[in-house]
């Protein structure tokens, strides 16, 4: 008996039809996909795990500064004889009326600095783009990345101007810890330093959260994280009406009302 085959039968046996191709290439596309679309999530959450992880640092450290200062707090910025002392580092005098973006910064030398390094290591928010095109940097590298609740300073108007007048409230002023923002992820779309102008705005790191400017950065998923005076870390969603409009693709606003000093006061 002859079990030979003839080659068009092999070939209809072991090759593929363009129909059993078509479908293959489709599940393939697809399942591409949906791994992508889950690694952009893991992504995401791991980004906000860093995030909080160096807000309750940061809230660590800020307990530690505390005890060792009468439970009065650090400035948010202060002139000094080497320059302008930030909470987050010193900007020497050799720096101050730089470009934006040759600026320097030694963060060793802020007052949070020898408790940050008790409290552990604090990484700059990763969900803050600096390589984005729209991104304008301030300082050669990147600060925290974080506000300070302005409210946590006050001004003492009989002594000094401006930021020299500057006062720490004392934290066993505060009635309720779990409710004031100590630090939170923060930004502000530029407009008026080159590279950005009112044609180009750009987005850069900002310093305070205070009542009415739109300093909030909604950067893990339309929400921003926040680390209060107890040491608890808090995902807020933006307000809503409050975006700042001038870009949009930025997500920055505000987590209030504008005028409302909750969370802050």
């Amino acid at each position: 008996m002859n079990h030979s085959i003839n080659p068009e039968e092999a070939s209809r046996r072991c090759g593929f039809t363009l129909v059993e191709l078509l479908v293959s290439l489709t599940i393939a596309t697809l399942l591409g996909a949906v791994s992508l679309a889950a690694f952009g999530k893991m992504r995401k959450i791991s980004q906000g795990a860093v995030c909080a992880n160096s807000l309750r640092q940061l809230g660590v450290a800020t307990r530690l500064y505390l005890d060792d200062h009468r439970q009065v707090f650090f400035l948010y910025r202060r002139d000094i004889d080497e320059g302008t002392l930030w909470y987050f580092g010193l900007e020497p005098m050799s720096s101050i009326g730089k470009s934006e973006g040759e600026r320097t910064l030694d963060m060793k030398s802020g007052p949070l600095a020898p408790y940050i390094e008790i409290a552990g290591r604090i990484e700059t928010c990763p969900a803050f783009s600096y390589r984005d095109a729209l991104t304008k940097p301030k300082f050669k590298g990147a600060s925290f990345g974080y506000g300070f609740n302005q409210f946590l300073n006050y001004t003492d108007k009989e002594g000094g101007v401006g930021v020299n007048a500057l006062k720490g409230v004392n934290a066993l002023t505060i009635e309720n810890p779990a409710k004031i923002i100590v630090f939170g992820d923060c930004a502000q779309v530029n407009r008026h330093q080159p590279p950005a102008s009112l044609t180009n705005p750009m987005i850069e790191e900002y310093y305070q959260i205070d009542q009415s400017q739109k300093t909030i950065h909604f950067r893990h998923g339309a929400r921003a994280q926040f680390v209060f005076l107890d040491g608890h870390v808090e995902s807020m969603p933006m307000w809503p009406g409050t975006l700042e409009t001038a870009l949009r693709s930025a997500n920055i606003g505000r987590i209030t009302l504008q005028g409302s000093r909750e969370y802050l006061q």
